[in-house]
Parts: C-alpha cells; sequence; structure tokens
C-alpha cells in the first residue's frame, strides 16, 4: 500500500466536469481489511465546505472511496 499511497498522495482531484476540486492529502483504510474507504483531499478555495455532502475538517474533505470514478493522471470524481 505504501507504494499505492505515494502514487496518489498529492494528485489533483477534479469534478465530473473537470473542474479542479483539490489536492489528496491522504488515504483512509479499514483497519481489518485494508480497503481504502476514503480520499482526504485538501479542497481548492473555491469549494464552499458547507454546500458539500461530505464530512470536512479544516479544509479536509473525507471523500468515500465509492465517490472516486477514477485514477489516472488526476483522481476523478462520480460527481
Amino acid at each position: 500500500m505504501a507504494s499505492f499511497s505515494s502514487e496518489i498522495i498529492g494528485r489533483d482531484v477534479v469534478d465530473l466536469e473537470g473542474a479542479m476540486f483539490g489536492v489528496v492529502t491522504d488515504l483512509r483504510l479499514a483497519p481489518t481489511t485494508g480497503t481504502l474507504t476514503h480520499v482526504l483531499v485538501k479542497h481548492t478555495d473555491e469549494i464552499d465546505p458547507e454546500r458539500l455532502p461530505w464530512s470536512t475538517s479544516n479544509g479536509i474533505v473525507e471523500v468515500p472511496a465509492s465517490e472516486v470514478d477514477r485514477i489516472a493522471n488526476f483522481v476523478h470524481l462520480r460527481r
């Protein structure tokens, strides 16, 4: 997992339309299975965290792994 996480952390995150959402700061795994549960994203200043459907603290959004459409040059969200 260490090599996978080092490839993802720091990668830009874009929404469904390709607009910049933020940057991956960390990954959260289920302790018993090691399954990816959340991608932690530092959102851009343009994002209003009050309007997001996910938990946000200090500018970091906990995006559920199920909301990630794909990982390529960017991390693409489903919405």
